[in-house]
């Protein structure tokens, strides 16, 4: 697979394990309920296959010593270290199964097997999906993709220019902007500071809106409480600002960015 799809598929993976992580208790038993149809797709681009045992949900993946790796698709996500048929015991018994002496024990008790739950199962599913995809990259993969941002510009196809900018801010280590910096209408991506006093500064970024296909490279950081910065980040959000890195300049600027790291592979 070629990185481009690579990283568009890291970016998912990503998604995917946020939106399952949102969703994971704070305090075991509390009630909470995972979200489990994405934390389904973030299984299915692992190495853990399903199986259906009784009631359960099983995501099973060898081990090393024989015994395997198991997720129980429930509000909990544990993950255990054992056998497929004593995690069914333990987690869906049968009445003869419970009334065995040799048995009740390990129902009742997991913690001899069990080796993660909630958002460290997410974490280890999320890095086991993760080391299936080759994210490395050659300097000429940059370079596309900085030529098909800028295709993508001069046609004004807002979508995939969003891509490119999406694939370069996973590159870049790019977060979206805090919030209180207006920017609901643009598409948005830069470095987050907050400093020791509170001050929230956002920059250097990127700046699309889409309803203009206006492309925009601030190169310094803008402090959220600063009136005369957030008035020009408004008139650079809306094309008004003189901006000196505009339109297809800033994949360049984006590119040398990415090129300039002495590495040759994301980070995850």
């Amino acid at each position: 697979m070629a990185f481009k799809e690579n990283l568009l598929r890291k970016i998912e993976i990503d998604r995917l394990a946020s939106q399952v992580a949102a969703s994971c208790g704070t305090i075991p038993g509390a009630g909470h309920r995972i979200a489990r149809e994405p934390m389904r797709q973030l299984l299915a681009c692992s190495t853990f296959r399903y199986q259906r045992q009784r009631d359960l949900d099983l995501y099973v993946k060898p081990a090393e010593d024989g015994r395997e790796l198991i997720l129980v698709l429930d509000n909990e996500l544990p993950i255990f270290h054992a056998t497929v048929e004593d995690v069914v015991v333990r987690r869906s018994p049968r009445t003869l199964e419970m009334w065995n002496f040799r048995t009740i024990r390990r129902i009742l008790v997991d913690t001899d097997i069990r080796i993660c739950a909630d958002g460290e199962s997410v974490a280890t599913v999320r890095r086991d999906a993760l080391a299936q995809l080759d994210l490395t990259y050659a300097d000429a993969d940059i370079r596309d993709l900085a030529l098909d941002g800028a295709t993508w510009l001069a046609e004004g196809r807002a979508e995939k220019v969003e891509e490119i900018l999406a694939l370069f801010a996973a590159l870049l280590d790019l977060a979206r902007p805090p919030k209180g910096f207006g920017l609901d209408e643009t598409v948005s991506f830069g470095v987050v500071v907050s400093g020791d006093d509170g001050e929230v500064c956002f920059g250097p970024l990127v700046l699309y809106r889409p309803a203009g296909n206006t492309l925009a490279w601030i190169d310094r950081p803008l402090a959220r409480s600063d009136r005369e910065q957030m008035r020009f980040l408004r008139e650079a959000a809306s094309g008004t600002a003189a901006v000196p890195v505009r339109r297809a300049a800033v994949f360049d600027r984006l590119a040398q960015e990415v090129l300039a790291r002495p590495q040759r592979q994301v980070g995850i």
